[in-house]
């Protein structure tokens, strides 16, 4: 029986040390005054402007811009490029430092949420939401719309009108037919709206029933 000789090739490879890419010197770090920084204050806040944040907070932004790049610059973490000009340089770094201040906060979640009023005493609470009662009257509108759907589309655009507070002479003006042709469609309208609602067997919500009955 012939056997085959296993190659042992790709283990030697996988066990060879990888051969290490030169690695780029980052220049040395420097030490600059904070006034430097703070002299960019104008172009910082046309930068927080840009990013969408709301003119409450764009002061608070920049103190936190301008107060991140001083502690960075204290902690040597400041290596600009010595061939590059120092102003240019210098914004180049504050660039990434505003634009991850400017998302880290409207990111947050009272930033997204949050509503001012001119008066936060006069806001009362909103009451508690009773799901049940949501369920339930999400499923009679439901049962209205598609009642109304079956409906020929003139009994449907009667009823429509009439429910948005439309009086007689003005649903007949629109659908261009007399006043009294109108009593009798919308009144044949809600007779078959009433006959399908019986029939899915749900009562219509309130703003259905005055519709009907009206």
């Amino acid at each position: 029986m012939q056997t085959r000789r296993r190659t042992t090739t790709a283990v030697h490879e996988r066990s060879a040390p990888r051969r290490r890419l030169p690695s780029i010197a980052k220049p040395p770090a420097i030490r600059i005054p904070v006034e430097r920084i703070v002299a960019e204050r104008g172009w910082i806040a046309a930068l927080v402007r840009a990013g969408g944040v709301s003119p409450r907070d764009r002061e608070d932004v920049v103190q936190a811009v301008i107060l991140a790049a001083w502690m960075a610059v204290e902690e040597g973490r400041y290596h600009p490029d010595a061939s590059v000009d120092p102003r240019r340089a210098l914004r180049g770094w504050l660039y990434g430092i505003v634009w991850r201040k400017v998302g880290h906060h409207c990111k947050r979640a009272w930033v997204r949420r949050e509503i001012p009023v001119a008066d936060p005493w006069s806001v009362q609470p909103e009451p508690p939401r009773d799901d049940d009662v949501l369920v339930e009257a999400r499923e009679r509108l439901l049962s209205v719309r598609l009642a109304v759907s079956r409906l020929p589309r003139r009994d449907g655009e009667m009823l429509a009108l009439a429910a948005i507070g439309h009086g007689i002479r003005d649903i007949a003006r629109r659908l261009g037919m007399p006043s009294s042709t109108a009593v009798r469609r919308l009144d044949r309208a809600r007779r078959r709206l009433r006959c399908l609602l019986e029939r899915q067997g749900r009562a219509p919500p309130e703003r259905a029933h005055t519709m009907i009955s009206r």
